[in-house]
């Protein structure tokens, strides 16, 4: 009876998790081969990138400023995913799970705007 308790409630939680990754899923390091954008002179220098299907993209923020990567439900997005403040040299990683345009800002100054692009 434990046993089968036991698998019940492994189960449960793997389908879980997989629910809970949806199109955008945060990962705590970037893998190789990763796309990067640079967040320098209150932009992200490169606005606009396309990848792969399961690919990951990593913002850097190479300025003394705090930035962020925000992005809203609508269009492809299907949960909001608000990256932390970013310091100097600090790093944040999201890969991508379903084709579609992924439009993001920077949450304090959201004249800073990108996009993923993913086929």
């Amino acid at each position: 009876m434990r046993v089968l308790v036991f698998a019940a409630v492994l189960a449960a939680l793997s389908a879980g998790a997989a629910v809970a990754a949806g199109s955008l899923e945060v990962v705590p390091e970037a893998p190789v081969g990763t796309t990067e954008v640079k967040i320098a002179k209150m932009k992200f220098a490169t606005p606009e990138v396309r990848i792969k299907t399961g690919s990951t993209v990593t913002w850097t923020n190479t300025e003394a400023l705090p930035h962020n990567v925000h992005f809203k439900p609508g269009g492809s997005v299907d949960k909001e995913v608000e990256g932390p403040m970013l310091r100097a040299n600090q790093t944040f990683s999201v890969q991508f799970n379903t084709p579609g345009t992924y439009d993001y800002i920077c949450t304090p100054h959201p004249f800073m705007k990108g996009k993923v692009v993913v086929e």
